[in-house]
Formats: structure tokens, C-alpha cells, sequence
């Protein structure tokens, strides 16, 4: 019950920023934020899996673009990993994040 409580919390606090800032960002946008990314590939599919599945769980314009900001350092990457229901790779997802950034 309490799971179901904070996916409905959580998908209306995605819902309302979403609206409010899908204008913002778009994939395009931030694609190629990662200096990482081109010797890391498995990694960043994996890290860009979340963002790929918490757009498929709620269908709201631009979130992957939000969800991959400053190469998935940011608040909506965290509240996607939440969604996806994979908190408990969040010690994986930070040090995948990092060597994306290096």
C-alpha cells in the first residue's frame, strides 16, 4: 500500500514539473552532454535504460531530455530511478553516472 502511495506521489510530482518544464529540455538538447560516453557505451545504455523506461511509465514530453540533463546528474534522473522501482542500484547508478562525467 505505502509503494502504491508513493508511485501515485511520485508520478504526480513528475506530471506537474514535467508540464511546467518540457519545454525545456529535449533529447537533442542533451545527447551529448556525457564526455564519457563514446569509451563507455554499455554503460550509458544501461544508465539511459531508467530514463527510456520512466518516459514509457508516464508518456510526458521531454522527460527523457530532463532525465539525461547534465548527463543524468540531476533531481529527475533520481525520481525516474524511483519509478523504474530500482532504488536499490542507486550505489551502481552513481558510480556509472561518474565515470560517465570523468
Amino acid at each position: 500500500m505505502r509503494c502504491l502511495a508513493m508511485r501515485t506521489w511520485l508520478a504526480m510530482m513528475i506530471v506537474l514539473f514535467a508540464t511546467s518544464l518540457s519545454s525545456i529540455a529535449s533529447a537533442s538538447l542533451t545527447e551529448g552532454t556525457c564526455r564519457g560516453r563514446m569509451g563507455n557505451r554499455e554503460i550509458y545504455k544501461k544508465v539511459d535504460r531508467v530514463c527510456e523506461d520512466c518516459a514509457n511509465i508516464f508518456r510526458l514530453p521531454g522527460l527523457e531530455g530532463l532525465c539525461r540533463d547534465r548527463c543524468f546528474y540531476n533531481e529527475w534522473f533520481l525520481l525516474c530511478l524511483k519509478a523504474a522501482n530500482r532504488e536499490d542500484e542507486i550505489e551502481n547508478f552513481r558510480v556509472w553516472i561518474s565515470i560517465l562525467n570523468a
